[in-house]
């Protein structure tokens, strides 16, 4: 039988030390079929051709018809290959293969699971099936060996990119696809509406995936692209929050409670160090002026010292949820360091002994008042640049950095033309920098790209050049996200940058305009996000916990991947189009409705009615009902559709 255990844990960290390597050599040593770029098969096709179940050759021919044959043949040699032993003596190689022989087969060969039944409600021709077949579709749902199918359609014939999907998930249970729905044991026979409480944490083999979105624009981003672990919020400058030496005036932090309301961690920056005698090219110091502006003067750093403690205790009273917290961002800029100079590797030096006392003094401040556990320290570095390609032995201050941080940061951005061998390019430098970073620098530490993008102007990128580059990223993320493959030791969270072309410029790197609009990179945004997550591997989030409720009930929303929710089901389409929350506190409520139709309500208030013009459908409907994050649990009196 073939195993559905999914292994969530990170491989181990590499050693420090490897030369950088070029990407694009090594997506050009894998084998490629010439007719399935960006197929919604092409890596199960390349990686089955790759272990000798698909003859590698130049074409695939995804939507010929495959054979029962050929099916057997290769649950057999899967089989093998997994260290298993399946019994095919009693299937036909004669046989005509459609969907149903397809879906008895793997059902056939595959170890049991609990709670299969419950996606009966899913079937529109759930009656009229065979109990065996029945049975075989609801547990290959269940599995994520088939997509949710709200039509068995028995008789459709099986091609052979369908038949690649299949045996791709079959053998690597990672592979397999999220449910649209999880009742647990709450289901019962004849029962057709269902609400319940799901409790979720991190998937250590997950990825986050986000954005910057414009300051206070999370709404509108939870609205494009659903519920984010995470939310690249503000830049907050020491300069402007002491105006009077000792005197701070913090701002509101709302930008921040925005990004919480809708469910998002907030990664935030503070800025202090950065001057102009360090960086000619910077626009303003970040010290205040009655400093020197030289973060290495006694005075100037116990200064900055105070107002890294005061900064961070603000945050913390302020923002719910946990804090990820860059010192310093974009270190490499804004320090002048990418030379490899010996003025660049002095400033390096000092500034990497700064931003380890710093580091102690926000953690101290974190824990005066027991917050520790809230606040997550983040450096940032840009490119791979002069001074950083030299290796670990050249750059000990990028070592002492990743010592003091809880997480790595990095910032890649790429300014060239956009024509298809350019993007591509860019795709594959962003992987070799990525790659030589996480061998050299992060010393195990999970890693995040916290800003990526392209530039649509005149001289750098057309609109398509931008949309093929996220194409080509998403394409590549899939290919080498796999387990065992670099970006499985540490690789966290992918962040663009950034979400919204204000007045719906011509030029930028937005993916949206601000009526909602994608831009061709929006749509290949939107695609590359869902294809991502609708993977158990990849998913940022693991299911722990399913319990009925009856009335009112507690929720617990910590962070953005540890959180609860509450699940509507109805296995008809429903009556009315509002969604009615009523809770005992005030908070936010956003819904997502069939997995694809988001609607945000974040204004802090008790009773919720959200208007859902579209997303329902005939037939079985899931109702997501995510609330903000709360330092404290919070009460639902209850939820209904009206």
């Amino acid at each position: 039988m073939f195993t559905n255990k999914i292994d969530y844990t990170r491989n181990p960290a590499a050693a420090v030390r490897e030369e950088f390597q070029d990407y694009s050599l090594v997506a050009a040593a894998r084998h490629n079929f010439e007719d399935m770029y960006c197929h919604e098969a092409e890596v199960a096709a390349v990686r089955l051709a790759e272990a000798g179940i698909f003859e590698k050759t130049n074409c695939f021919e995804p939507e010929k018809l495959y054979t029962f044959a050929e099916l057997l043949d290769a649950v057999a040699a899967l089989a093998k290959l997994a260290g298993t032993t399946v019994d095919l003596s009693y299937f036909s190689a004669d046989a005509p293969l459609t969907r149903g022989a397809l879906i008895t087969l793997l059902a056939a060969v595959t170890e049991d699971t609990a709670n299969a039944d419950q996606y009966k409600l899913l079937l529109s021709d759930a009656d009229s099936l065979p109990s065996e077949l029945l049975a075989a579709y609801l547990k290959c749902i269940a599995l994520g060996l088939v997509p949710a199918y709200k039509k068995s359609e028995a008789e459709a014939p099986v091609t052979r990119g369908d038949a690649a999907l299949a045996l791709w998930r079959l053998y690597k249970p990672g592979m397999r696809l999220v449910t649209p729905y999880d009742l647990g044991e709450t289901y019962e026979e004849g029962k057709d509406s269902y609400i319940v409480k799901n409790t979720y944490t991190l998937n250590e083999s997950g990825i986050q995936l986000g954005t910057w979105s414009r300051y206070n624009w999370q709404w509108f981003c939870f609205k494009k692209l659903g519920k984010r672990p995470m939310d690249r919020v503000d830049f907050h400058k020491w300069i402007f929050n002491e105006q009077e030496p000792g005197v701070y005036k913090f701002s509101a932090f709302g930008n921040e409670q925005i990004a919480t309301r809708v469910g998002s961690t907030v990664i935030n920056s503070i800025e202090i160090a950065a001057n102009m005698d360090w960086n000619p090219r910077f626009p303003r110091n970040h010290i205040p002026e009655f400093y020197k502006p030289d973060i290495t003067v006694p005075e100037t750093r116990e200064a900055a010292k105070k107002y890294m403690y005061a900064f961070v205790q603000e945050s913390l009273k302020k923002i719910n949820g946990d804090l990820f917290l860059s010192l310093d961002y974009e270190v490499d800029w804004e320090m002048n360091l990418e030379h490899a100079d010996e003025g660049s590797k002095l400033r390096a030096a000092l500034w990497g002994q700064w931003y380890a006392e710093a580091s102690e003094v926000a953690r101290k401040a974190a824990e005066d008042m027991g917050a520790s556990d809230r606040l997550k320290l983040m450096v940032i570095y840009n490119n791979l640049n002069e001074l950083s390609r030299l290796g670990p032995e050249h750059n000990e201050w990028m070592l002492k950095c990743a010592k003091a941080s809880d997480y790595i940061g990095i910032d890649v951005y790429f300014y060239e033309r956009g024509s298809d061998e350019t993007t591509y390019k860019c795709a594959c430098r962003l992987f070799s920098d990525m790659r030589y970073l996480i061998k050299n620098y992060s010393l195990g530490k999970p890693v995040m790209i916290i800003e990526n993008g392209l530039c649509v102007s005149g001289d750098r990128v057309t609109e398509e050049g931008y949309a093929d580059y996220f194409r080509r990223l998403f394409r590549e993320f899939k290919f080498t996200l796999s387990k065992g493959d670099f970006l499985d030791s540490n690789f966290n969270a992918y962040l663009f940058w950034d979400l919204v072309r204000y007045n719906n410029s011509p030029t930028g790197t937005g993916v949206y305009m601000d009526d909602g609009t994608p831009y061709p990179s929006g749509v290949e945004v939107e695609k590359g996000f869902a294809d991502l997550e609708a993977v158990r591997q990849y998913n940022p989030c693991l299911q722990t916990a399913v319990a009925a409720v009856e009335g009112e009930v507690i929720v617990d929303v910590k962070t953005g991947i540890d959180f609860e929710k509450l699940t509507l089901v109805t296995a008809a389409k429903p009556q009315g189009n509002k969604l009615r929350v009523v809770l005992k506190d005030e908070g936010t409520v956003c819904v997502t409705v069939n997995g694809k139709y988001n609607y945000p309500s974040i204004t802090e208030q008790t009773e919720h009615i959200i208007e859902i013009p579209e997303g329902f459908t005939d037939g079985c409907n899931t109702v997501q009902i995510f609330f903000g994050i709360k330092n404290n649990a919070q009460t639902v009196l209850s939820a209904e559709i009206i």
